[in-house]
């Protein structure tokens, strides 16, 4: 979206993460993790906001459902990997695809671990302690609510993508296109507005189909 080149690169050592998590980029030789903070070293480096023309109270509407999506849906779409058996058989081999460098007798137990990691930080979070039921009434209002109020627009904000459309088609497009059943994931698909924000979005940006989930 900002026009800056780019190189991803499938074959890095996810152990140099900075703070033990992706996304992080290298920049200038420098290791930056986090997406808010890989975005606004962007923005003060390079000079360019993808909010530009925002008021105020549209950028701060923007950064309240980033958070939304960042700091709760996160732990829906994570419930459904993580804690649904059959998905996380899927999810499992996924995360496998991403170690290749890491012997199959090692490997089982270190996925293993990663999940246990993650129910623990979702457990600390609260999410984790609701059940199934809860986490879905929660997770679906959030989705209800950037459905309401991305309306009939073309973008969250209006006729132009800025920041939180980037952060709505990460999200929406990680719910429903892996291949994970979740009645989280039924209703999102209900949700034809977002389901074609995603498609728009791609359209614009990813029409080469370089798209990992």
């Amino acid at each position: 979206m900002a026009k800056l080149p780019y190189k991803i690169d499938t074959n890095i050592n996810l152990a140099t993460a900075p703070k033990g998590k992706i996304p992080f980029i290298e920049y200038q030789g420098k290791l930056i993790s986090d997406s808010t903070l890989i975005i606004e070293m962007l923005k003060q480096k390079e000079g360019i906001d993808l909010d530009e023309g925002l008021s105020p109270s549209e950028r701060a509407i923007s950064l309240a459902f980033r958070r939304m999506l960042k700091e709760n849906i996160y732990w829906g779409i994570g419930d459904i990997r993580f804690n649904v058996a059959e998905n996380w058989q899927i999810y499992r081999e996924m995360l496998a695809n991403f170690l290749p460098m890491i012997p199959a007798a090692e490997l089982q137990p270190i996925l293993e671990s990663i999940r246990d990691n993650f129910c623990s930080q979702m457990y600390g979070h609260g999410m984790g302690r609701h059940s199934r039921e809860e986490i879905f009434l929660i997770t679906s209002a959030d989705f209800q609510a950037l459905s309401d109020f991305l309306a009939d627009k073309p973008f969250f904000m209006g006729d132009k993508p800025t920041t939180v459309d980037a952060t709505l088609y990460a999200y929406v497009g990680n719910t429903i296109k892996p291949p994970f059943q979740s009645p989280i994931i039924d209703y999102v698909l209900q949700l034809s507005n977002l389901c074609q924000h995603y498609e728009r979005m791609t359209q614009l940006f990813f029409s080469d189909g370089e798209i990992t989930y």
